[in-house]
């Protein structure tokens, strides 16, 4: 009896256990098949934009290439030729992203200020995908243009700078425009409020000099927002470069003969400290009650400290992804604006070495746009950045410069302009 239970009970086992098998293989066969590769992007080589526009267009249309690109085809190709090797994949399938692909793809996204969703069904390559190339693709365009076209001059590179602000914008001794940026990003993971401004929106601040034609000379990138109240310069490494006199500017040389000598210096505007090296306009200009000298020496110093408002506004312009907040993560927010700075660097040089114009036009140069671009983008003016206190050199230097602005270096409009 007991025997015949077993053997009951171990043959109904069997049968649960095959019922459960053959259900289990009918759930498979019946439910939605999943792909190795989606439809979607097994026909990115036919389909994409690499395929569809960008190859298409460097063949048959170059001013397309250019409005989709931001530059031409052999800067591009140049370019390439430069990144291509740090982002490349070992073929390890058939469908494996070539340099190509990935550079255009990051150069599009920057571009266009489009999302990462938008390049996606765009280019025909995963989200997540997009997301890495665009961050792997940015710190390597950054490593190999830096060394390029992003570096500290030598003596005869600051006085033929210093040259070109004399020239250009009447300025004697003057090697560069300073200013600073909020980069508005999406809130970090697990960062609180380490990024949170006094706008009420999360950032990282862009510390830059640039030079009389909108260059970018010197840079400091990735500062938390909140540090914008006052510390932000101090604390950074260009800050400190400045301040300590480590970038070596050339002696300091005469302006006039009745002035005599004074330091090379950059402009910047009231956020900053004043600096033997850094010239600040004389407070109270928006009471309207300065002197006529201060009031003339404020708008010279706007004038030329305008180059740096200009270099921010052709860049937002050119890379729309400076358009609205950037949704990214912290690491890649810093390489999207690392790239976005030393590309305008690149493109700038290498057109005028083909004696082309069209990164900036030269109607651009006379006349500040920065305006188009800040409300509701990405870049933000900064706060107070600096102390008000200055020593005795700082101010001794700026009433020379102001003497030298009201006597041999005056020009004839700067009275119709205050």
């Amino acid at each position: 009896m007991n025997r015949n239970y077993e053997y009951e009970k171990a043959l109904w086992r069997r049968k649960v256990i095959i019922i459960c098998a053959m259900r289990l293989q009918l759930a498979k066969r019946n439910s939605k098949k999943r792909w190795y590769v989606r439809p979607i992007f097994q026909e990115r080589r036919n389909l994409g934009h690499h395929t569809l526009l960008v190859e298409e267009y460097k063949l048959n249309n170059s001013a397309k290439f250019y409005n989709f690109m931001r530059m031409s085809s052999s800067n591009f190709e140049d370019l390439l030729s430069m990144v291509g090797p740090l982002v490349y994949r070992i073929p390890t399938r058939p469908d494996v992203l070539s340099p190509g692909e990935i550079l255009s793809a990051t150069i599009r996204y920057l571009a266009s200020g489009d999302s990462m969703s938008s390049i996606m069904y765009a280019f025909r390559i995963g989200e997540s995908t997009v997301s890495i190339i665009v961050r792997e693709c940015c710190l390597a365009i950054w490593k190999v243009l830096k060394i390029k076209v992003l570096f500290t001059p030598s003596t005869h590179g600051w006085i033929q700078i210093a040259n070109e602000f004399h020239n250009n914008w009447n300025m004697p001794n003057c090697v560069g425009a300073m200013d600073g940026k909020h980069v508005v990003h999406q809130a970090f993971a697990n960062t609180g409020s380490v990024y949170y401004n006094y706008k009420g929106a999360h950032s990282i601040v862009l510390l830059a000099v640039c030079d009389a034609d909108y260059n970018y000379l010197l840079v400091d990138i990735g500062a938390p927002g909140r540090n914008s109240d006052g510390g932000v310069f101090r604390q950074s490494t260009l800050g400190k470069k400045i301040i300590y006199n480590d970038i070596k500017f050339p002696n300091p040389t005469p302006i006039d003969t009745a002035v005599g000598p004074i330091p090379y210096y950059i402009v910047a505007d009231e956020a900053f400290m004043l600096l033997p090296n850094v010239m600040r306009p004389y407070p109270g200009r928006a009471k309207g009650n300065l002197p006529v000298d201060k009031a003339i020496f404020n708008y010279r110093l706007s004038r030329a400290r305008r180059c740096i408002e200009n270099t921010f506004g052709i860049m937002a312009a050119k890379w729309r992804i400076f358009r609205r907040p950037i949704i990214a993560g912290e690491k890649t927010v810093v390489a999207i604006v690392q790239a976005t700075v030393v590309l305008h660097n690149y493109i700038k040089k290498y057109e005028k070495n083909q004696g082309i114009f069209m990164y900036c036009p030269p109607p651009q140069n006379d006349h500040n746009i920065t305006r188009t671009f800040e409300i509701n983008g990405a870049l933000e003016p900064i706060g107070p950045v600096g102390s008000n206190h200055y020593g005795i050199d700082a101010k001794e230097v700026r009433e020379k410069l102001k003497f030298h602005l009201m006597n041999e270096g005056n020009v004839e409009f700067q009275y119709d302009k205050i």
